[in-house]
């Protein structure tokens, strides 16, 4: 079975209102499950750079804690299902949210 190109862009256009009205209705258990391990400045910046690109060595430098502090609140993320481990060593955040409000120096 074929879509025709218009038939697949008005399935995707459905498809992004879908993911807006999800994300809308999840965004306060969202934030409330994120700030209850995102305590601190660093700890915010941890998840932002929870990429997927950035490695736990790469966000330890840039937020400027040890690489330890980084695997800790890693495995609090973890605990939480927040985040992913496609690559060993690379976290990256199961849903592009960092709150409008929280002021991330350095990003």
């Amino acid at each position: 079975m074929s879509l025709n190109k218009d038939t697949a862009e008005r399935i995707y256009d459905e498809l992004i209102k879908i993911r807006e009205l999800l994300e809308r209705l999840a965004r306060r258990e969202l934030r409330e499950d994120l700030e209850s391990v995102a305590t601190t400045n660093e700890r915010r910046r941890i998840w932002a750079l929870c990429n997927g690109l950035n490695s736990t060595s790469e966000i330890s430098s840039r937020v400027g804690v040890s690489q330890r502090a980084v695997q800790i609140f890693v495995n609090e993320l973890q605990a939480k299902d927040l985040i992913t481990m496609e690559r060993r060593g690379y976290p990256k955040r199961k849903y592009d949210y960092i709150p409008s409000d929280w002021e991330i120096a350095g990003e």
